[in-house]
């Protein structure tokens, strides 16, 4: 009987926890997305330079008001100036926040243009990404 209301109180707190997490996200995002837009009147690539870095911030703060603590290890191998391809394995939705505000120097990610029709969300999604329309065989 003990484990079953301990499995209600986890599967009640989950729930919680996944609200916490999308209301966070939903509310950091609008107050970045301000100063995201102000980096479109900057000519590239320092336009793109500042992009990076608020959106590096935002996905960082973001992971620590949701809790999720990171450990970075590694970075001594990337070399100033080198050009690296970095690969997920796409367990979660969290690969792009979990990864790129670590990753050193400026990235952006290869994504699914069809991300990219969301409201709001597409056009800083497009910004940061070189969109990849999958369907094509091109």
């Amino acid at each position: 009987m003990s484990a079953k209301k301990d499995n209600i109180f986890l599967n009640i707190f989950a729930r919680i926890w996944a609200f916490w997490g999308l209301i966070s996200f939903t509310l950091t995002f609008l107050i970045i997305v301000i100063p995201s837009l102000a980096t479109k009147l900057i000519p590239n690539p320092k336009g793109m330079y500042w992009f990076i870095k608020v959106s590096k911030f935002w996905m960082a703060s973001w992971l620590y008001m949701i809790g999720c603590p990171m450990k970075v290890v590694g970075k001594q191998h990337f070399k100033k100036g080198s050009t690296y391809i970095i690969t997920y394995n796409h367990n979660a939705l969290l690969d792009v926040p979990l990864s790129a505000p670590f990753v050193p120097g400026a990235n952006q990610t290869i994504a699914k243009d069809s991300f990219a029709k969301v409201p709001i969300f597409g056009w800083f999604y497009a910004r940061g990404s070189v969109l990849v329309n999958r369907k094509s065989i091109a």
